[in-house]
């Protein structure tokens, strides 16, 4: 990347940032996330449908129709502790179901909050760049520990994720996802850091797969007049061992604009440029190699332009296309997502 555009960028980004992604996530998705249970058992559906037409040897297209279904209900103990049981199915239309336990110990006060066991909010307010918004349909639940802190305008949110846990000869490694962004949250801009940890190892595994440790961190951000919001994010990747490739570090940068067309409608336009930037976990087309084949393809300084519409109602529609500047090619993708709590049993 070229030293003033990076200049540029990082610059705009002054004005206040947030998460690139957490503007542009469906509203029904986040309802999902961050719905408080009552202590009645209340059947949820999350139905879902996401089409990636992506024809990009860093991210192959694919296909999610399904629906999320479930009962869960909270049990109010004292003191601001907390628990929630449950079940949930992930029925990914053609795919076999995935049957989530839902369980969780939580313990909140006066400006923090704090919950261990199953975890909804998959997306942490991370841009795509970090976080595969597919993620959040492909496995909707996961497990672990995640939290907030609240302190007048300062706010922090972090987590840690067990991915795949390992018995001994197990085939495969095991994997942990941790991270937290903090910073200043004000009315109409906000500037955060960000911190990702991705761990895949173990001792007892007979995968003869890589195992080693990979960061990737930076600053987000927005600011927001009236209809008009600008995002930007500068993010940087770090394999200091280079467990996973040639690459050592990498980074880039986004700038987006927002402009609310109607209390239903916006329209988004984007622009991300990078050098050697991967993240384990992020959207493959924003990278230099393929996340989940390494070996495959290698662009040093992929760049690329984005246009959007999102549209908020009954259900969360997303429709976007990505334009690679180094081949010309135009990357589509279409979301669709819908939220239902029905009443209680």
């Amino acid at each position: 990347m070229h030293p003033r555009l990076c200049l540029f960028f990082f610059a705009l980004s002054l004005l206040g940032w947030n998460a690139v992604a957490q503007v542009a996530a469906p509203a029904a998705l986040d309802r999902f996330a961050s719905r408080a249970l009552d202590s009645a058992w209340r059947p949820e559906v999350l139905g879902y449908i996401r089409n990636t037409e992506f024809f990009h040897p860093a991210e192959e297209g694919r296909t999610r129709f399904g629906a999320l279904v479930g009962l869960r209900r909270g049990y109010e103990l004292k003191n601001g502790r907390s628990a929630e049981l449950g079940l949930m199915a992930n029925q990914s239309f053609g795919a076999a179901p995935q049957l989530l336990p839902w369980v969780a110990l939580r313990a909140q006060g006066a400006g923090y909050q704090i919950q261990f066991g199953s975890i909804a909010d998959r997306g942490h307010g991370l841009p795509r760049q970090l976080l595969n918004p597919d993620l959040r349909y492909a496995v909707p639940v996961v497990y672990g520990l995640s939290g907030t802190s609240d302190f007048k305008r300062f706010r922090a949110h972090y987590w840690a994720e067990w991915l795949t846990a390992i018995d001994y000869g197990s085939p495969f490694k095991e994997q942990i996802h941790g991270g937290a962004t903090a910073g200043w949250v004000g009315e109409h801009a906000r500037l955060e850091g960000v911190l990702q940890y991705h761990h895949v190892g173990g001792q007892i595994d007979s995968s003869p797969a890589t195992d080693g440790n990979r960061l990737n961190y930076g600053l987000m951000g927005q600011a927001s007049l009236g209809a008009v919001e600008l995002r930007a994010a500068h993010l940087r990747y770090a394999d200091p061992l280079e467990r996973f490739g040639p690459e050592a570090q990498g980074f880039g940068t986004s700038a987006e604009v927002s402009v609310t067309a109607s209390p239903k409608l916006r329209v988004e336009a984007s622009y991300w440029q990078a050098e050697n930037f991967r993240a384990p976990l992020g959207q493959g087309i924003f990278q230099s190699r393929n996340p989940e084949d390494s070996s495959t393809w290698y662009r040093e300084q992929p760049q690329l332009l984005g246009l959007g519409l999102a549209w908020e109602g009954l259900a969360s529609l997303r429709i976007r296309a990505w334009y690679d500047v180094a081949d010309r090619s135009v990357q589509p993708s279409v979301t669709w997502v819908r939220y239902v709590v029905l009443d209680p049993l």
